[in-house]
């Protein structure tokens, strides 16, 4: 059975509305200005995903190659969110508008490729080069940790603990299921890794909806203590930490021909 639209459009709603609800109850909660900046980032990474699960829906009912591509673009937006939290929450600049340069970038590579789609049990399978969309997207998810790593080394036990659930809570435990998901659907379903797994993640990120709440409660009862100057991340660290990014996307990259992914053709096998 394939329920693919449904459910686009159901975690789609339960996202959008959860960070309307989010917004009003924790707007009033935060004192702080970094805290307000915080939450706004936090609701544009959720709002990026829910965007594209709503825009995945939509291109399944129009079969639209325009909306299902933009709907690629709004997704990757969230990395960019996605830095800006860790830059509120470290008060350290991490030169997030790299970013917004690598997002460009793709955007360009995807509306100038053409692409099929199709749903698929309960998610999107989308065949074109994905690597022109994933590579990039791994990229700046791998440079957003190892940022969130360095950083976690110049604070308290205790702010530790609370920066670990900050991982965890924004975007880690529906990537870690996911691929979970996906890995065993490889072995027992025929789950393709490479046209599967960008839709199965997104899909799963709902999961993150409900646990965030948690970490923005205990963010306003001041368990995480945010360092007090503002610094910023240097050009050199910044450069060897894009290196490192790039050289574990090569390890990934590497274990790709085992899953057929070197193959990846504009149209479904």
């Amino acid at each position: 059975m394939c329920y693919s639209k449904e459910v686009q459009l159901l975690t789609a709603l339960i996202i959008f509305i959860s960070c309307v609800l989010y917004y009003f109850v924790y707007k009033h909660k935060y004192s702080k200005a970094w805290e307000k900046k915080f939450l706004i980032n936090v609701l544009f990474v959720f709002l990026c995903i829910a965007g594209h699960q709503f825009f995945e829906f939509l291109s399944l009912v129009t079969q639209n190659q325009l909306i299902y591509k933009l709907g690629l673009i709004i997704s990757i937006c969230s990395m960019y969110f996605l830095l800006k939290t860790l830059e509120i929450l470290t008060d350290e600049k991490l030169h997030s508008k790299i970013a917004v340069v690598v997002i460009a970038i793709t955007a360009i590579s995807i509306a100038l490729t053409p692409v099929l789609f199709e749903g698929t049990r309960f998610f999107v399978r989308g065949s074109f080069n994905y690597l022109l969309w994933a590579l990039p997207y791994l990229f700046l998810f791998i440079y957003w940790h190892i940022c969130a790593w360095n950083a976690m080394k110049y604070l308290n036990h205790a702010s530790k603990r609370m920066f670990l659930f900050y991982l965890f809570a924004i975007v880690d435990i529906s990537f870690i299921l996911s691929m979970i998901y996906v890995l065993i659907g490889y072995t027992l379903h025929s789950v393709n890794v490479c046209y599967d797994s960008p839709s199965i993640w997104c899909t799963f990120f709902v999961i993150q909806a409900a646990i965030v709440p948690f970490f923005l409660s205990m963010l306003h009862h001041h368990i995480f203590t945010r360092p007090k100057k503002t610094t910023t991340l240097s050009w050199k660290k910044t450069i060897w930490y894009l290196m490192v990014s790039l050289i574990i996307l090569l390890i990934l990259f590497a274990t790709l021909p085992f899953f057929n992914c070197l193959s990846w053709k504009f149209v479904f096998p």
